[in-house]
């Protein structure tokens, strides 16, 4: 009798938690992916991490982690994986690091404004786009090229499967320059003004901007 009491606890305790699982995906509606529904009158902008790391699985709650960064504000990227992270952070603060296992690659301070930062074709180099020009570091924080013909660069996008590097300056210029050669492939001065937005459709390669004038 004492072994099917003790076999009925664990049946329910299982049962328990089984329940509360699911209670706490349901709250993320996990057939829905992509959005929050908030309560009436409740703001997403007001959910805290914390409040999604308590209500997620297992699994993903240990992918939360807490970075203390006071040198922003901050510009990231991803390696192409998904598993390295890349920050700059306006006052110079730079660094690499694998978010899963959250071993740091490298952290250095290139002691001038920080404007953009992204990774090239692996995460073993990437490029920075500082105060006058963009320079190119490996995954240890040395320093590899000083690419002189891009200065004043505020926007950076990495285009992988043709290995060029696309940027957009202060002056209005957009460039593309080959990473495999170094070499600056084409340049030319939108006219527009200062190239405040810049971002890529990955579908096809095609470079968008955004102007000061209210132009796309």
């Amino acid at each position: 009798m004492g072994k099917v009491h003790q076999s009925r606890i664990i049946n329910e305790t299982k049962n328990k938690l089984a329940a509360k699982i699911s209670e706490a995906a349901n709250v993320l509606l996990p057939e829905n992916s992509g959005y929050i529904i908030a309560e009436p009158g409740e703001k997403t902008t007001k959910i805290t991490q914390t409040q999604l790391s308590n209500s997620v699985d297992v699994t993903s709650a240990k992918k939360h982690f807490d970075l203390q960064l006071d040198f922003g504000p901050y510009d990231i990227d991803y390696s192409l994986n998904g598993r390295q992270l890349l920050i700059g952070g306006r006052k110079g603060h730079v660094a690499a690091m694998d978010w899963i296992t959250k071993h740091l690659m490298c952290e250095i301070n290139v002691m001038e404004e920080v404007y953009d930062v992204k990774w090239l074709h692996n995460e073993n180099l990437f490029s920075v786009a500082q105060k006058k020009w963009v320079y190119m570091y490996d995954n240890q924080g040395v320093e590899v090229h000083c690419l002189k013909n891009l200065n004043n660069v505020l926007h950076q996008e990495f285009l992988p499967y043709h290995f060029l590097l696309s940027t957009a300056s202060e002056e209005g210029f957009l460039s593309w320059l080959d990473v495999s050669m170094g070499k600056l492939i084409t340049q030319f001065n939108a006219k527009m003004g200062r190239l405040s937005l810049m971002t890529q459709n990955p579908n096809n390669a095609l470079i968008c901007l955004g102007h000061t004038k209210g132009h796309f």
